[in-house]
């Protein structure tokens, strides 16, 4: 590819702070590996900026500015994050996260004097779109919808439809689902809704919910396949469905664009092309999802409500499995009770 565009889901920051809050953030050897990789420019429009708190969003943009590698989404003020980052002379990429939502909190949204994210709502979007040349178009990358989900939310699928309805909009992809959804196709354009995780490596993790990077590894540990608070450091492995994922080859000139499903291996950071029956089978689901979102709303949304409930009845009692592994069944029913009588008071 000319331009290798990806979306970094970490501040890159050296610094001591942290937030209080689940965290994923790297050191500065994260900027040699996406030299290595070639990568032109990252996305910052996302719900783990502020991991390393205000000086991490700093620190992260003065490394890939100092390594020429372009970023767009999130900046030290609100007209920063707001600035396109240009693939050509024709087309331009902007970022947005999501914020206010029960699925998508603690979300640092840039001010005139703050450093943050650039918001996702459509006023907000056709102002930025206002400001572009004539004739350009952009490209929107989005850090939308509920995570470990196949169906995306209803309202999301319109607000892609009626974006796509602009004719300065040329694609729209999404993340933060942390696995492969469809995508809209629509006025002859398309929104991806979620490319998953592409090359997101196993990590530790240390008590409560932040990411590790221990200098001495003990000689056993748990594991999850989860992402959850934990007692002492623990291994988080993804499943088979978060390391299967997308990339879009997107065509500025012709307009054409076609989807790639990759896996990440297991147990190392090596991502490879998808073959033989498992590349059929990922891309007829992906073709079945991308039906199921043209379906009316009073179709879809018991589909979706039921897939999210589903999903989460069955992730909290996997969660639980490893607490009472980790502390035992009293352990673990004592916190249950707890847990109902706060409610209750």
């Amino acid at each position: 590819a000319d331009k290798r565009i990806v979306n970094l889901e970490q501040p890159i920051s050296e610094n001591k702070h942290v937030a209080d809050k689940c965290t994923l953030f790297t050191g500065f050897f994260a900027i040699e590996q996406l030299k290595l990789l070639e990568i032109s420019a990252v996305n910052l429009a996302h719900n783990h900026i502020q991991d390393k708190t205000d000086e991490g969003i700093l620190e992260t943009i003065e490394h890939l500015d100092n390594a020429s590698i372009g970023h767009f989404g999130a900046g030290p003020d609100i007209f920063a994050a707001k600035e396109p980052h240009w693939i050509d002379d024709t087309t331009c990429i902007l970022g947005y996260c999501e914020f206010g939502r029960p699925y998508l909190k603690q979300i640092q949204v840039a001010e005139e004097d703050s450093p943050g994210v650039n918001p996702l709502r459509y006023e907000s979007i056709m102002q930025d779109l206002q400001q572009l040349p004539p004739g350009k178009k952009a490209i929107l990358y989005f850090h939308w919808g509920r995570e470990h989900v196949w169906l995306p939310p209803h309202n999301d699928i319109q607000l892609a439809k009626k974006l796509l309805n602009d004719k300065r909009i040329a694609l729209i992809v999404g993340m933060h689902c942390h696995r492969v959804q469809g995508y809209i196709e629509h006025n002859g354009k398309r929104a991806y809704m979620s490319l998953g995780n592409f090359l997101f490596p196993n990590f530790f993790i240390q008590p409560p919910t932040q990411i590790a990077y221990p200098e001495a590894i003990p000689a056993e540990y748990p594991t999850t396949r989860k992402y959850h608070s934990v007692y002492r450091l623990t291994y988080k492995k993804w499943r088979l469905v978060n390391r299967i994922s997308l990339m879009l080859e997107y065509d500025i000139e012709n307009k054409h664009i076609r989807h790639i499903p990759v896996i990440q291996d297991d147990d190392v950071p090596q991502v490879q092309e998808l073959q033989g029956i498992k590349r059929y089978v990922v891309l007829l689901w992906i073709d079945i999802l991308s039906l199921i979102y043209q379906f009316p709303r009073l179709v879809y949304t018991p589909l979706e409500k039921f897939n999210a409930f589903l999903f989460y009845k069955i992730w909290r009692f996997q969660i639980m499995l490893f607490h009472v592994k980790e502390r035992g069944l009293i352990y673990c029913v004592k916190r249950v009770c707890d847990k109902i009588k706060g409610r209750m008071s």
